[in-house]
């Protein structure tokens, strides 16, 4: 571990803010990744920005179907590296890898036949079928590059070296800027070349973040054969039950998204575009509070393999502080942000722009929810508890989000797309209070039961996962 970083020493408000704050700044660099291509989109006209809607949840679904993987992994090596179970958590992360890269392979090959299928069946119009198809085929080709990449992430931030998480981030911004410039100003590529650009972009990310992990010294090695002593079935099992339930809870929540397309839909591409604008001004602050939650768990998964509950118990108060104090900045200054953004977005387009403000100003204000949610999940996933989040994602979507919008599809017609807007403010608090209800429940107990099993830690320094 970095000197000047011990997840095991160090004050708990500090570490909080040194590991919170580069992901934070990453999410924001993502986001603005995006961002960047929303703004490109824009300038290419209304139909090429509802063609990106309409992919982007399918192929951050089939992403999702693997990084959930990778995260529960994370939090399996925290701990392990806690324990000083050095070897061990080695065995873990090359096998993490082998399954990343078997899933890469068998999630990137849907994307070129199952989108088709599902915007025909949604009845979209010949040209944003067209249009999505074009950009989706050459999009899902990054997906095995992407989910090498953000594994590679996902061992850095297992370790507490947040620093290159960000500064990768910030140059993987830059360079896809850049390429989409070049594609579509020099080259003259159309929708295509947004989706060539990120391909690029994504390909040279994955090689800088492979030769610094290659240069800089870890406290695991990755291998591709397994180490001996270790069961590639045991590990493989271990890892599926942690991350499936991740898996399959962000799979769930981007199919969410591409239900809410094909209703969307129903009210002209002008909609469509409005809610993917919506969307990306959203994150510019939605998906930085997410990021607390990462990091978060390592955090708390080394404290808790080293059996210093103290340290994990104020890591959890400082966080959800922490959380609803960027929440409430952050649902501020969506509102501020929202009008110039939005006229930038929609280039005069008056209607979609009306959608837009509507939009905004009412989801906009579940940051806050979002925040403190996403916090929780992050302290589950901390303790492996993660089929909760299983769990509440699919009554998000199949108990509140897909009733609630047959309730006013049918019974309220005259709201239109604010139905679903309605919806999805429901839905983002409603969900809050079910982690809110969970984490009293599962943690407090498992916290007082750990204090009781002592020694917590040993005078080797190692700790036993109660």
């Amino acid at each position: 571990m970095s000197a000047a970083l011990d997840l095991h020493q160090d004050p708990i408000r500090t570490l909080v803010f040194k590991m919170t704050t580069p992901l934070m700044l990453a999410g924001l660099v993502t986001t603005s990744y995006n961002f960047v291509d929303m703004i490109f989109a824009s300038r290419l006209g209304s139909v090429e920005v509802a063609s990106i809607a309409f992919v982007a949840p399918f192929f951050m679904m089939l992403q999702a179907l693997a990084i959930g993987v990778i995260r529960g992994g994370i939090s399996i090596i925290a701990t392990l590296l806690g324990q000083q179970e050095q070897k061990e958590a080695s065995a873990y992360a090359t096998q993490l890898r082998l399954l990343v890269v078997w899933l890469s392979l068998i999630f990137a090959v849907p994307g070129f036949f199952v989108l088709p299928v599902i915007m025909r069946a949604a009845g979209v119009s010949d040209e944003l079928f067209s249009n999505s198809v074009t950009y989706s085929r050459i999009l899902f080709c990054s997906i095995p590059l992407m989910l090498m990449f953000q594994l590679y992430l996902s061992f850095f931030k297992s370790q507490g070296k947040m620093k290159t998480i960000s500064r990768v981030s910030i140059f993987g911004v830059a360079c896809n800027a850049a390429l989409n410039a070049v594609f579509l100003f020099v080259f003259h590529f159309e929708i295509d070349g947004l989706a060539y650009a990120s391909l690029l972009t994504t390909f040279t990310q994955l090689l800088i973040i492979y030769v610094l992990y290659r240069r800089e010294e870890q406290e695991f090695t990755v291998a591709w054969r397994k180490l001996p002593g270790y069961s590639a079935l045991q590990i493989w099992k271990r890892l599926l039950a942690v991350g499936l339930p991740l898996s399959l809870s962000q799979a769930s929540t981007h199919f969410g998204f591409m239900v809410l397309n094909i209703f969307i839909v129903q009210y002209g591409h002008q909609a469509v575009a409005a809610f993917a604008i919506g969307n990306r001004i959203h994150s510019l602050l939605f998906f930085p509070s997410k990021e607390i939650a990462s990091g978060l768990i390592p955090l708390i998964a080394q404290n808790w393999g080293r059996g210093a509950i103290d340290r994990v118990r104020e890591t959890i108060k400082v966080g959800l502080g922490f959380a609803l104090a960027f929440g409430v900045f952050a649902a501020v200054v969506i509102q501020l942000i929202k009008y110039p953004l939005a006229h930038f977005l929609t280039n005069d387009d008056p209607e979609t722009y009306r959608h837009v403000i509507n939009y905004i100003g009412l989801v906009g204000w579940t940051v806050i929810a979002w925040a403190l949610f996403h916090t929780f999940m992050g302290i589950f996933i901390s303790f492996q508890k993660t089929l909760f989040a299983l769990a509440v994602d699919i009554v998000r979507l199949w108990g509140i989000r897909i009733p609630g919008i047959l309730l006013f599809y049918h019974f309220m017609p005259e709201l239109a797309e604010y139905g679903i807007w309605n919806t999805m403010f429901i839905s983002n608090t409603v969900t809050m209070f079910f982690a809110i209800g969970y984490f009293f429940v599962m943690i407090p107990p498992m916290l007082r039961q750990a204090e009781a099993e002592k020694p917590l830690v040993s005078a080797d320094g190692r700790g036993s996962l109660a």
